[in-house]
């Protein structure tokens, strides 16, 4: 993990599998190809838009950090390119954008 990393909050956390599970929360989980060769799991924690830009939340399975990317849906429209956001103050302000909305939902929860 990289020095911009975030740490997940406990409500945040969801431990389950979902299949047999009542929680109603619903997971979305993908699998990544790594540069070394192998695959990893993520949950995918969110999606924004912002700046212009796209970018998403996505926790490795079993971590309490999760790792903020900008991405790009190919011309293919069947691929999307994951990037590091190499831009210090725009990673701050992308943070920021995705602790409101991780903020706003846990408001929608409880309503």
């Amino acid at each position: 993990m990289t020095e911009k990393d975030k740490t997940l909050k406990e409500d945040q956390k969801h431990d389950c599998e979902c299949e047999d599970c009542d929680c109603g929360t619903e997971t979305n989980t993908i699998t990544l190809d790594m540069e070394d060769g192998t695959t990893k799991d993520f949950t995918v924690l969110g999606l924004i838009e912002f700046e212009g830009g796209e970018y998403v939340a996505l926790a490795e399975v079993g971590s309490n950090e999760y790792d903020i990317l900008s991405f790009v849906e190919n011309d293919d429209e069947e691929t999307i390119e994951l990037n590091v956001i190499e831009d210090d103050e725009l990673f701050d302000r992308v943070a920021d954008a995705f602790d409101e909305y991780f903020s706003s939902d846990e408001d929608m929860e409880e309503m």
